[in-house]
Order: structure tokens, then sequence, then C-alpha cells
């Protein structure tokens, strides 16, 4: 078209004519904005240190040496100009939002005289940043689906898309890259960097879309649409009274939702209902492709990427733009969406190790033909494959990098050569492996309960003296004092009470505990000898007293000698205690007097023990007793569980629950082998759990968590459709 033509182009007349925003929409949006590139300079701040391990751990691993040099050099750009770094991520981000919003967009400006074919190292770019926007987008598909309504609504653009929303994870992605580009990194060493901001902010993005979902709430923007929900805001002009549209199915219904995405992506309804089976042609390649590789009509050959050693790679993502789909229906290929989806959410479990990642990787094509085959394995939860591929992901804290460690991933390693080996049609196939990969997990609980059994007696006997150390004074002195309460004993006696006789019951309860014989003796004698200072009015009290002051004398003679009181101090007492019992048992109310004790003897009688259980009882200091949702989580805690704990140089450790104290909710943990141990207290460790310091491993079943995650995203590409 030439500079001198009348004729308009209707899109760019569209896009020149765009509504301005009023300035009350403008701060909201630049608030948004605000919050979500704040947010992520925040984490991505905060875990600065863990990727320049993780960076340094990859080039280690590389058998490339491209691979290592771009590790080597984000490593380097990270731990040099981090701030610099985040700096022009920030600017890039806020420029192209700006430009969005002012209808200045970066594709309205492509000059098409100067497009070219794109070179490899670009393609790879492209494709790290589709990868990491639709991981993003998967681990926040709730969230955005509230946002993108919101960001349509405030720029008028009720035909706003996933990727055009400026604060989408598309435009995220684009300016982390355009800031990486700004420092002048080569286009590898960009890919790997890019990568690894990805898998930072998978896990803390849908909490930044919360608070900006949160903060529009609060602005009155679309408030009945909360965050997370799957409605889609009506369009402009819709009539208030209008039928509403179908709601997406149940969860326990995904074929049928599936079935509505293949109506939606292709002209034919082939595969659609019907016998709810794959066609021969793609069950046949997929078997083919099992065993090895595929023979092309064309008398070509087409492999899938082998998948050796620790190796991760979706190749059902390989598959999907290969000859082999050509043959297939518009529910197949949904239907391998579903499970390569399914792979890339199991790839992205930070809590199985690599190295398991890649056995399950190498179950791909089988689960894929065994999906085909059985479609019940998108709706019944234990499902034979289901259970199988739980199975493996729940053995992966057994996989310490030890000897044990590494027999239990060849252990399960030949399971799955067994699947790969004898599944054709057969789904009992994956029956058999789940059951023994079951067995094998409930044998290795076993053998840890046994260990930890073995291996933790000295240390819970450790902390159980730990803990009647610290509650000695407590119990001790309860037990004293109610001993003493109303009974008008001599200051004597009262005296060589507290200061002795409880530093006796003390060592007692802390070698024996409170049901102990000896304590319980001791305890006995105590009273008795408060009885036995009482005034005695009658001949029968002081029969008694004869009766029972010999062995009393020498349990108490016993006592004092145990305990190391000075034997001055103790023939000091021994002596007004004759004086006590004559005046019990006078007629007259003329007691004889007792002899005063000076500074320098009640000094005396202090005893080295006592300053030895006052510094054994001091502990470090108590956290304050905060009573919330992480309490409860660490109290919930049984023996068995497992928890990972996050240190500061960016390392972690799996520990398992060996042992709970039920007198001070002392937590005692052993390691993957139940043998090194240690232990914490339960607001230390709810107070971890706040900090993110500490994370329970849940048991639950990865193919459901996977399922409810492709529900979320499959519901939202129907809600957008």
């Amino acid at each position: 078209m030439s500079d001198n033509s009348v004729v308009v182009n209707i899109n760019q007349f569209d896009r020149s004519r765009r509504s301005p925003v009023a300035a009350e929409t403008l701060s909201m949006l630049h608030a948004s904005r605000d919050l979500l590139i704040e947010g992520t300079s925040r984490v991505l701040t905060r875990h600065a240190e863990a990727m320049e391990a993780a960076l340094l751990a990859m080039a280690e691993r590389s058998p490339l040496v491209e691979t290592r040099n771009a590790c080597f050099a984000a490593q380097a750009l990270l731990g040099k100009q981090a701030n610099e770094l985040l700096s022009a991520c920030k600017d890039a981000y806020c420029t192209a939002f700006n430009n969005f919003v002012q209808g200045r967009d970066r594709n309205a400006e492509i000059d098409l005289s100067k497009l070219s074919l794109v070179d490899e190292q670009d393609f790879e770019i492209t494709l790290a940043v589709d990868k990491a926007t639709s991981r993003l987008r998967f681990n926040c598909a709730e969230e955005l689906v509230a946002l993108d309504a919101r960001a349509g609504h405030l720029l008028g653009r009720s035909d706003l898309s996933e990727n055009e929303n400026p604060l989408g994870p598309r435009a995220l992605c684009d300016a982390l890259l355009d800031g990486i580009t700004r420092m002048q990194l080569e286009p590898a060493a960009r890919a790997v960097l890019l990568n690894q901001f990805d898998l930072v902010l998978t896990t803390e993005l849908a909490e930044i879309y919360q608070s900006i979902n949160h903060y529009l709430i609060d602005h009155k923007v679309m408030p009945e649409l909360k965050a997370g929900s799957r409605k889609r805001a009506p369009a402009p002009g819709a009539a208030r009274g209008a039928p509403a549209a179908p709601q997406a199915p149940a969860d326990s219904d995904m074929l049928r939702l599936f079935e509505q995405m293949a109506r939606g992506s292709g002209s034919g309804h082939a595969g659609v209902g019907g016998s709810g089976h794959a066609g021969p042609g793609l069950l046949d390649s997929l078997s083919q492709l099992q065993g090895g590789g595929l023979t092309l009509p064309d008398g070509g050959r087409f492999e899938l990427p082998a998948l050796e050693g620790a190796t991760l790679h979706n190749v059902l993502r390989t598959l999907q733009q290969s000859p082999v789909m050509q043959a297939a229906s518009p529910l197949d290929a949904v239907l391998v969406d579903a499970v390569a989806m399914l792979f890339d959410v199991v790839f992205d479990e930070p809590g199985i190790p690599d190295r398991l990642k890649a056995q399950i990787g190498r179950l791909q094509i089988p689960v894929l033909k065994a999906a085909m085959l059985d479609r019940a394995f998108f709706s019944q939860a234990d499902h034979p494959v289901r259970r199988m591929l739980d199975a493996v992901a729940t053995l992966a804290v057994y996989l310490a990098d030890t000897p044990a460690g590494n027999a239990r991933l060849e252990a399960i390693s030949q399971v799955i050569s067994g699947v790969l080996e004898n599944f054709e049609q057969d789904i009992g196939v994956f029956d058999a492996a789940a059951t023994e990969l079951q067995a094998m997990g409930a044998a290795l609980e076993n053998s840890l309960d046994e260990a930890a059994d073995l291996g933790l007696q000295e240390e819970i006997a450790r902390i159980r003296r730990a803990e009647r150390i610290e509650l000695a004074p407590v119990i001790v002195g309860d037990i004293v004092k109610r001993t003493l309460k109303d009974q008008p004993v001599a200051e004597a006696v009262r005296d060589f009470l507290l200061r002795h006789w409880a530093q006796l019951l003390t060592t007692d309860y802390i070698d024996e505990g409170e049901q102990s014989a000896h304590f319980n003796s001791h305890v006995e004698t105590m009273r008795e000898l408060v009885w036995s200072v009482q005034p005695k009015a009658d001949m029968d009290a002081r029969l008694m007293l004869v009766r029972i002051l010999p062995g009393l004398l020498k349990r108490l003679r016993e006592g004092v000698a145990e305990i190391g009181v000075p034997p001055p101090a103790a023939e000091r007492f021994f002596a007004s205690l004759v004086i006590l019992h004559a005046n019990s048992v006078r007629p007259n109310a003329q007691p004889v007097p007792l002899p005063d004790l000076t500074p320098e003897e009640i000094e005396e009688m202090t005893t080295p023990a006592q300053a030895a259980v006052a510094e054994a009882a001091q502990g470090e200091p108590a956290l304050p007793e905060i009573d919330d949702d992480f309490t409860v989580q660490a109290r919930a805690l049984n023996k068995g569980d497992w928890v990972e704990f996050h240190y500061e140089d960016g390392t972690f450790r799996w520990a398992r629950l060996g042992w709970v104290s039920g007198m001070k909710n002392t937590y005692l943990f052993s390691d993957r082998d139940g043998m090194s141990s240690f232990s914490i207290g339960l607001h230390r460790l709810a107070d971890k759990l706040r900090r993110g310091e500490a994370v329970l491993v849940e048991r639950k079943s990865i193919t459901e968590s996977a399922f409810g995650k492709l529900m979320k995203l499959f519901r939202q590409k129907l809600g957008h459709a």
C-alpha cells in the first residue's frame, strides 16, 4: 500500500483510536504494575544465591561445553551485577507496560520490510519464553482468570487475550528477557537465566497475582468476580437479565471437557464420542515408537529423542509436532496434549529429584498409549497407570545420594524397564508394577521404623532427660508447696524441704521420672516429716510417731547423704528436729525454742548440686507461642511424616519424624536412612514453617494434583474460546 493511498487499514485504525484511559483507572493500572514488578523483583532478589548455586550445579553436570559456558556466564552475572540486572528488567517491564497502556503496542510498530528468517539461537530463546510463559500461566491459572477479566475491564478491551494482558506472564517474561538482553549476555546464557527466573517465580507468582486481584477488588473493580473465580465477565452491553452461560463440567467428567476442547479445535468431529478409543493408526505408531522408531510412508524414519541418564525431556511435545499426529482425531490431539501436560507437572514438581523424574520420563509413550486404550485413566484416581505413577513419586523421599539410595533407584528402574518391555495393550502390566512399587515403599517405611526405633533410643532418652531437667523445678516446687500448704511447720523444716529435700526430689525426677519408686518414696518421706512435727493432741497420734520415727530418721539421713548436705548443716537440722518432735508431744503450749542460724550457716547449706541443676534447666530462649495454622500443621505431624528443611546457603534436607515427646512437644527427626537425628520444639518448628524454612512433604497423589491443574487450565481455555 503506497503512502498516498486513501485506503485505511481497519486494524491500525482501531489501534490508533483506542479509548484514552481515565486518570483514576491509570492510577490503578500503575499500582497493579508496581505490585507485579516489585513483587517479582523481591522474589528474584531473595533467591539470587540459590539460583547461582543451581547454575553452578548445572554447569558441573552438563556434558556440553556450550551449556557449561552459558551457565557460568549467567552465574557470573547474577553474582556480580544482580542489582543492575533486576533494575534493567524492571525498567524494561515498566516501559513495555506504559507503551501498551498508552496505545503504543510493540506489534503495531513492526516494519514488515525488515522481516527475515529466525536463526537457531533466536528460535531457542523464543522457545524458552514460550515455555516460561506456559509454566507460569499453568501454575497461576486460577488467579489469572480473574486478573485477565479485570485488566480487560480497566483497559476497555473485552477481547483482551491472555497473552495481551500487560499484567500477564507473557508480558512479564518478555520484559525479563529484554532486561537480561540489555546486560549483553550471549543468547544461550539468556535462555538459561530466563529459565532460572521462571523456576523461582513458578511457586510464588500466584501469590503476587492474588495481591493484585485483592487490590483491584478493594478498589471496586469487578468485586463480584473473586480472585480465582472461573466466571467470565459479562460482555459490554450484555442484558442483565440474559441467561447465564453454562458452567464448566464437574471435575469428575473430564472426558466431556476434553470433547468440548476437541470440538473447538477441529473442523470435524472425528474421534469425539463413538467407541472412546484412539484410532488404530495412532496406537500402532505409539507401539512402534515405544519399541524404538517409526517408519514413515515416504520411507523415512521418525524417532523420539533418547531418554538416557538423568535427561529430562517431554518427548510428547516433540510427538505433537511430528508426522505421527497427522492421522489423529481432534479428541486424540486433546488427549495427547493432556498427557503431555501431566508430564510437564511431574517434571516441574520440586519434591521429586531429577534422577527419579528421568525414570518417570521413560514412561511417557506407554502412559500415553494406555490413556488412549483406556480413557478411564483421566477419571479414575485409582487407575493402574495413575497408581504406578503415584507409587514412583512417593518413593522420592527414599532416594538419598547414598549407596542405599542408588540401589533403590536401580530397583525402580528395573520395574519401569519391565513395563517398557511387556506393555502392549494389557493395562494389568501397570497394575502389577504399581503393586510391586507400593510393596517396595511399605518395606522401606518398615525398615525406617525399625532403624529409627533402634537408632533414636539414645537420643530419645537424652531428650526426655533434658525435658525433665526443664520441668523439674516446676513439678517439684509444686509438690513441696502443696505439702506445706496450710501446715504450721517450723522455719527449720520449711527451709530444709525447700533447700535440700526439693533437690533430692529434683534429682530423682530428672533421673527416673515422676512415676519412679525413688521419687515417690522421697515424696512420702517429706509428707511424714511434715506430719511428724505437727502437735499430737491424742495418745494414738503420739504412738504413731513413735512407730514411724526410726524409719523416718533413717530415710532422712540417707537422703541428706545422697545430695551431699554439709555435715554441720545436717547435724544442726537433726538437732532441731529432736526439739521439734519433743515439742509436738508436749502437753503444754510452751515449746522449747530452736537455735538460730547465722547467715554463713545458711549459705553453707546451699549445695553445689542445686546450682548445677539450675544451670542445666536454662535452655535456649523460648519462642512466643503463636497459635496459628502453622502451629496446627506442626501439631498434626505424626511419626513417619517427612519435612523438608531449608538452610541459608540454599541447601535443603529431608527429615523423617521418628518420635514426638508428649511432655514438651519435642520433635525428633532422622535422615532418610533413619540414622542421623536432630530435635526441635513445637513452636520453633511452627516458626520455621511460618518462615518457609521448613515445608511439609505431602504424600499426596501427584496425578490427582496434576489433573486438578489440567482441569483449571482447560476450563480457562474454554472460557476464553
